[in-house]
């Protein structure tokens, strides 16, 4: 069955994309933003402004932002109040053009998050456990390749302390099952793949 909108970004690894400011995880806007579009060309996002085509919302005393994002026909809309570094509310008056802004392209990660690109990091997780299974399936096959690609070495005649030697040299450790993250795991792949039986002169 083909898969949702939402499953695919909520399957999505963001963890590479993160940054930390302060004790705040979170998502840069233009990150965000490059990941649905390479996965979703067609997405678009707008901006929805005030009657009087103000780019933000007001009661009177304060503001907020709203954006839409629609990605194959789903459009989803968020709003976010427009806040100073500390994410306390701007009163109207003080409000610049350059704070509207960014809280634009904060409601923009706001609203992916809707479509479900990045939506555990509201919850205070990293990622989301359709993310972390996905990472972890695809690990598995690594490990899987790993151990057909030793096979194959050991049938070619590779000692097997040749192998085990060849794994330590890139994962610290002997055992394939113990290696933690795919770009290590693809690694020793590449580094077996490159070992030749040793000819006696």
């Amino acid at each position: 069955m083909e898969k949702s909108v939402f499953q695919i970004l909520n399957e999505y690894d963001i963890t590479e994309h993160l940054k930390k400011k302060d004790r705040i995880i979170y998502l840069p806007w233009s990150k965000a933003w490059m990941i649905v579009k390479s996965l979703f060309p067609s997405a678009k996002f707008t901006i929805n402004k005030a009657a009087d085509g103000c780019i933000y919302h007001t009661d009177g005393k304060t503001a907020w932002v709203e954006v839409s994002i629609t990605i194959n026909d789903q459009t989803e809309t968020e709003s976010l109040a427009v806040m100073d570094f500390r994410n306390k509310s701007i009163p109207i008056d003080t409000i610049t053009s350059a704070d509207a802004e960014k809280s634009i392209k904060r409601c923009l990660v706001k609203c992916a998050a809707l479509h479900g690109l990045g939506l555990s990091l509201w919850t205070g997780e990293e990622l989301s456990s359709a993310a972390r299974k996905k990472k972890e399936d695809d690990l598995d096959d690594v490990k899987q390749e790993i151990l057909s690609v030793v096979a194959g070495k050991l049938e070619a005649g590779v000692s097997k302390d040749t192998i085990y030697k060849a794994i330590e040299s890139v994962a610290g450790v002997k055992n394939p099952n113990a290696i933690k993250d795919i770009a290590t795991a693809q690694k020793v792949v590449e580094q077996i793949k490159k070992l030749e039986v040793k000819h006696n002169a």
